[in-house]
C-alpha cells in the first residue's frame, strides 16, 4: 500500500513539472503630451505651431529624423501700408536630457532651403524687395488692406549636434548617452508695415 501511494505520489509530482511553463515578458511605456490652449484674433501678428516636434533616433542611420513644423500666421491689415516685411529669427533650439548626463542636442531649423538662426533675421516676406513669401504669399495681398489674412507654411526642422554632457561635442550620434531629451525651440517672427 505504501509503495501504491508513493508511487501516485510520484506520478503527480512528474505531471506537475511538465506543466510548468514559461512566465511571459510585458512591456508597458507611457506617452505624455504637454498641452495649452490660446485664442488671439486681434494682434496685428499671430504665429501659431501646427503641432509638436518628435525626433527619434534611427540605429540604421546613425541619426535621428527630420521634421516639417507648420505654422499658421494671421496679420491685420494696414490700408496706409506700401510695403510689408516679415522676418523670423530663432530664440531656443537647445533640448536637454531629463536624466542627471546633461547631454543635449540643438535643433536645427530651416526656411525653403535657408537656415533660420540665432544672429540674424531671415527674410520670409518682403514686398519692396520683390520677395513674396512662397506659401505665405497670401499675406501680400491683403497686408494693405482693412481685415485680417492668413497663410501656412513650415520650417524643417532637424538635429543638427549634441554633447554627452552639455560640453563634449559628439562626432557620432551613436555616442549618445540612452534617454530622452526635452525642450523648447522658439522662433520669433516680426513684422513691419511701411507707410
Amino acid at each position: 500500500m505504501r509503495k501504491k501511494i508513493l508511487t501516485i505520489a510520484l506520478a503527480s509530482l512528474l505531471s506537475s513539472v511538465g506543466s510548468v511553463q514559461a512566465a511571459d515578458t510585458s512591456a508597458q511605456a507611457m506617452a505624455t503630451w504637454s498641452a495649452t490652449a490660446k485664442k488671439d484674433t486681434t494682434s496685428k501678428l499671430v504665429v501659431t505651431p501646427l503641432g509638436s516636434l518628435d525626433f527619434q533616433y534611427a540605429e540604421g542611420i546613425k541619426g535621428f529624423n527630420s521634421q516639417k513644423g507648420l505654422f499658421d500666421v494671421a496679420i491685420e491689415g494696414d490700408n496706409t501700408a506700401t510695403a510689408f516685411k516679415l522676418t523670423s529669427r530663432l530664440v531656443t533650439n537647445t533640448l536637454t536630457q531629463l536624466d542627471t548626463s546633461g547631454s543635449t542636442l540643438d535643433v536645427g531649423v530651416d526656411y525653403n532651403g535657408t537656415p533660420v538662426v540665432k544672429n540674424s533675421d531671415t527674410t520670409l516676406i518682403d514686398t519692396s524687395a520683390g520677395k513674396l513669401g512662397g506659401n505665405l504669399s497670401t499675406l501680400v495681398n491683403g497686408y494693405n488692406k482693412t481685415g485680417r489674412s492668413t497663410a501656412q507654411d513650415g520650417f524643417t526642422f532637424s538635429i543638427v549636434s549634441g554633447t554627452t554632457d552639455g560640453s563634449k561635442a559628439v562626432t557620432s550620434y551613436s555616442d549618445l548617452p540612452e534617454g530622452i531629451w526635452s525642450g523648447d525651440v522658439s522662433v520669433q517672427f516680426d513684422a513691419t508695415w511701411t507707410s
